[in-house]
């Protein structure tokens, strides 16, 4: 039995809570690599000081030699096992997201590999691109509340420094970009209840078509990248879609924003942050920092801001914890919302 089995029939409803689902490891690894904005736009042949002003970056996260989407990938993942002290051969299920990992074996089967788990362990690749994470999490979700896993592995990583490099792009599309991966373990029944971790509320999705030209993303004839990028259009279209997704996770779940701990979102860039902070009318501050110092991570932005937030949660007392929301976008225009709740639920309605 879940320890909110004894909840009323109308807030297990509700969706503030699912019975004993939550994630109890989590990590984030970052290319080693740290790059000044300025260095970015003069590799891309920008003004000087344009990524820092015009976008807020300061610089990039970037992977060196020996680093991939696999070894980031795989290094977040050990880490998370360590965290929630499960170990490898209880794993039942690897899913996977990348926006830039396109070789095969998958990315799910090649961290198969190198988290030697056993044969009968399941994967999974999830698309979406910076909406991965979320997408990935929610399949996790269903695995574990139909019986058919009790520990599954949600993994997010991305190389942008190799695909996305001068010549092939523009700077104004190219340079936001960073490398990075991300992993969570999420598990149930009497493993979640025993853990100090959080636990899943409801995902939602969509898609608003009406924006799926602002970014596009092909190979050409001659190999390089197609890339239609209106970047004015993609921010007023992000920031709508993000507030309107934040509302609608605080109607959900009967939280009020206010009362939440961190905003794990999508970040294409820090002063789209400053303006969706500045909308919903929450301090900056609840936003964990990411773009800033590392850039836009695709698939891993979210992931690393969400691993931020459970770090720091980790560090406080169980009672002073609070709920975490998240929200991500993706070309098309795909997006997603969600919420996790600490260990034990308060009175966090409104």
């Amino acid at each position: 039995m879940s320890s909110h089995s004894n909840l009323s029939t109308d807030k297990k409803a509700s969706g503030v809570v699912r019975d004993g689902v939550a994630i109890t490891g989590w990590a984030a690894a970052l290319g080693a690599r740290r790059v000044l904005s300025e260095e970015v736009d003069r590799a891309f042949g920008m003004p000087i000081g344009k990524l820092r002003s015009r976008a807020g970056i300061e610089s990039v996260s970037y992977a060196v030699e020996g680093e991939t989407e696999v070894s980031l990938g795989a290094q977040a993942l050990q880490q998370a096992l360590g965290v929630a002290a499960c170990e490898a051969k209880d794993i039942d299920w690897i899913i996977a997201s990348s926006e830039t990992h396109v070789a095969y074996p998958s990315l799910a089967a090649q961290l198969h590999k190198r988290a030697n788990v056993r044969e009968s362990c399941g994967v999974l690749d999830a698309g979406g691109a910076c909406l991965g994470l979320l997408n990935a999490l929610a399949v996790a979700q269903s695995f574990l509340e139909c019986g058919r896993a009790r520990s599954v592995v949600v993994v997010t990583a991305d190389v942008h420094s190799r695909t996305l490099v001068p010549g092939k792009v523009a700077g104004e599309f190219g340079g936001l970009f960073g490398d990075g991966a991300s992993a969570f373990i999420v598990r149930n029944d009497d493993v979640a209840e025993k853990s100090a971790g959080y636990l899943l509320g409801k995902f939602f999705f969509g898609c608003a078509n009406q924006y799926a030209d602002a970014i596009c993303v092909r190979g050409d004839e001659n190999g390089g990248l197609a890339v239609r990028f209106d970047g004015e259009a993609l921010s007023r279209a992000a920031i709508t879609r993000m507030e309107r997704m934040l509302t609608e996770v605080e109607k959900e779940s009967g939280i009020c924003r206010q009362k939440v701990g961190a905003f794990a979102t999508h970040q294409p860039n820090p002063r789209l942050v400053r303006l969706l902070a500045k909308q919903c009318n929450v301090p900056e501050s609840v936003f964990p920092e990411v773009a800033r110092k590392s850039g836009n991570l695709g698939s891993s932005t979210c992931g690393v801001a969400l691993n931020i937030a459970l770090e720091a949660a980790a560090k406080m007392p169980v009672s002073a914890r609070k709920p975490i929301f998240l929200a991500s976008l993706g070309p098309g225009l795909l997006y997603g919302g969600g919420w996790l709740t600490p260990g034990a639920v308060a009175d966090l309605a409104r």
